[in-house]
């Protein structure tokens, strides 16, 4: 497997935040990459193992790490999709790096769910309703089986590569929780901006449509500042979205096996995960 330099020293990505996606990834990602010890890819989500063709564009990969570092590490909420990209995932990133480690953070689902949705409607990934989206497009339910997302790395690399973190635990006590994401990549502790806990909190309503996303002439940059102006004048009304009642019952119902299994793996009552 191909490498790139550092300096003069050969480089390689040592972890991935590989979701759960809309389970506060990107304040864990801004907090990690301000350490003085890890250098964090320029491009938060580069999704670079959900391609099937990664191995063509290493350098590419390897160019949004611009430090040198102890360690370097990137934050791809795809990566925890499954099935919904790059089904040999799990194999190309031990054959990119047999040693690789983890962070995945799991979120109540249905939490997680409605955030999701959110988002994928203010960036423009659909327009139907929340009741409908989530039960007719499966990577809400297959995003949301956490065991399921994680066993395939567990199989693939085994247990004490994976740093397991409840999103509850994380919002109580932060500082806990970060000594020992610490602990587990073998970096000291720091004092980090606590700021940077809510770093994407702030954004609901404001995130961006998708086709305003690589603006080239002069008329699409000024059509890209209007539309962001826009949705922070007139934010989306998305704060009452919720699911109704039968769709949260199919959830729990298509979740529970998953979430008992979870529940096994963590030695943690989720018993709240499972009922309305």
């Amino acid at each position: 497997m191909p490498t790139e330099k550092m300096n003069g020293k050969t480089m390689k990505v040592n972890f991935l935040i590989i979701g759960a996606a809309r389970s506060a990834t990107t304040s864990l990602s801004q907090i990690l990459g301000s350490h003085p010890d890890i250098c964090f890819s320029s491009i938060k989500e580069p999704q670079f193992f959900c391609k099937e063709n990664w191995r063509d564009t290493l350098g590419e990969y390897h160019a949004l790490f611009t430090n040198e570092a102890k360690l370097y590490g990137e934050g791809s909420t795809n990566y925890s999709k499954y099935p919904s990209f790059n089904q040999s995932i799990h194999a190309d990133i031990f054959e990119y790096n047999p040693e690789m480690k983890f962070i995945y953070i799991m979120r109540h689902p249905i939490e997680r769910i409605i955030s999701h949705y959110k988002f994928a409607l203010e960036r423009g990934y659909t327009t139907s309703e929340i009741n409908e989206e989530v039960i007719e497009n499966p990577i809400y339910i297959h995003t949301s089986k956490y065991f399921s997302q994680i066993k395939l790395y567990i199989d693939q690399f085994g247990r004490d590569k994976i740093k397991l973190i409840l999103f509850d635990d994380f919002k109580k006590d932060p500082k806990k929780t970060l000594h020992d994401v610490f602990q587990f990549l073998d970096v000291p502790n720091f004092e980090y901006d606590t700021a940077l806990l809510h770093s994407n909190k702030s954004q609901s309503g404001v995130i961006g449509h998708k086709k305003y996303d690589n603006p080239i002439t002069l008329q699409d940059k000024l059509m890209k500042g209007l539309h962001y102006l826009n949705r922070k004048v007139f934010r989306p009304k998305i704060s009452g979205v919720t699911l109704n009642h039968d769709s949260q019952l199919k959830i729990f119902s298509e979740l529970k096996d998953d979430t008992l299994q979870l529940e096994n793996l963590l030695d943690k009552d989720l018993s709240k995960w499972r009922i309305l």
